[in-house]
């Protein structure tokens, strides 16, 4: 099933309660951003790829930033529109994929970011980079590039392949991971309590395996300067200039 399925027909449905405390990691971010200096400088023009319900599409605007939030998944975007407007914050909304880089053509951004392990979800490592070049490309001189992503360089076997990610007393979410060289085959297992009985629905798509030694590799060769390397939020974060 290709990523944009699985998040339509499975988990796009509960993806914002398994993310947990929404508004809490939300400020943890533009905590984040101002901590590191990455309010805006210049243009002002922020792009988030993937961003999803807007944990970090918020805090960017509410710092100044003029944010086009780029996802392919309506229900989120739909979220995202009103944790916008319960905010009365201006944001444009775009509906389609990170790689087309078409939809916004006419902006020059000086930040681009791409969180929550989404670069991972492109077809290849090839595909990555290019897409990283792209980014290069269109970010202003001296701009700032944002990514957040899981390192997948151990590979889980038996019984550490099964990953309690969230569950309460009508939801158990079950992550099972399954290892190739290049690629993580990821499976979500849901059961939900429906009417008194438990149900279980379950979907599959494939991520690239991506480590931070061949993102930082990549983020080099391109031309970019890696200035921040960290764990946050339980990911590895990236922020490197142009």
């Amino acid at each position: 099933m290709t990523t944009k399925k699985h998040y339509e027909s499975h988990l796009g449905n509960f993806y914002t309660w398994m993310l947990g405390d929404w508004e809490k990691k939300s400020q943890e971010f533009k905590s984040f951003l101002i901590q590191k200096n990455l309010i805006p400088k210049f243009s002002k023009k922020a792009i988030d790829m993937g961003a999803g319900n807007g944990m970090q599409a918020i805090p960017l605007a509410e710092l100044g930033y003029e944010v086009t939030a780029i996802d392919f998944n309506p229900q989120l975007l739909s979220e995202l529109n009103q944790n916008v407007k319960n905010r009365s914050l201006p944001m444009q909304l775009v509906d389609g994929e990170i790689t087309n880089f078409s939809l916004w053509k006419d902006i020059n951004p000086e930040l681009i970011l791409c969180c929550g392990d989404t670069i991972s979800h492109l077809d290849s490592f090839e595909e990555i980079k290019a897409w990283m070049e792209q980014c290069y490309t269109r970010l202003l001189p001296r701009g700032k590039f944002i990514l957040s992503f899981r390192d997948y360089s151990k590979t889980l076997q038996d019984q550490e392949r099964f990953i309690p990610v969230k569950s309460d007393e009508n939801r158990i979410h079950t992550c099972l991971l399954d290892f190739s060289d290049k690629n993580i085959l990821v499976t979500d297992l849901l059961y939900e309590k429906i009417n008194g009985d438990w149900q279980m629905s379950v979907s599959s798509y494939r991520k690239v395996r991506i480590t931070v030694a061949i993102i930082h590799n990549y983020l080099k060769e391109i031309g970019f300067r890696v200035d921040v390397s960290e764990e946050f939020q339980r990911m590895n974060l990236v922020v490197a200039t142009k």
